[in-house]
Formats: C-alpha cells, sequence, structure tokens
C-alpha cells in the first residue's frame, strides 16, 4: 500500500533529487573500487603485480578510514 502524504509530487521529486545528489560521491567511489576489482581479475596474470602501488593503495584511503 502507497503511503499517503500531503506534500506535493514535486517536493517528494526535489527531496529524492536532493539525497541523490548528495550520495553521488559515495556512489562513484564505490562503483570505482568494484571496477578496479573487476579490471584486476581481466587483466592477464603476467602484466598484473602482485603488490599494489601507493597510488592505488592511497586512492581509496578515504573510504578504508571509515571502514568500508
Amino acid at each position: 500500500m502507497s503511503k499517503k502524504s500531503t506534500e506535493s509530487p514535486f517536493q517528494a521529486l526535489e527531496e529524492e533529487a536532493y539525497h541523490a545528489y548528495r550520495e553521488w560521491p559515495v556512489w562513484l567511489a564505490l562503483r570505482e573500487r568494484e571496477l578496479d576489482t573487476h579490471l584486476a581479475a581481466q587483466r592477464p596474470p603476467d602484466s598484473a603485480s602482485a603488490h599494489p602501488t601507493p597510488d592505488k593503495q592511497s586512492r581509496h584511503s578515504a573510504l578504508d578510514k571509515r571502514g568500508n
């Protein structure tokens, strides 16, 4: 059953847009991490390095500090 609300459809749309705007940087960071994992699995074994470079490690440090 849908939730009845007194706000207009435009107010609901505006609120959803605001939340999407706020969550966009987080979504991009998580998607980038997911793509890095996928692309690393697709690389041939001889070109994949055993140790990640410092650049790769620091790229996701902001999320890692929060435990994600």
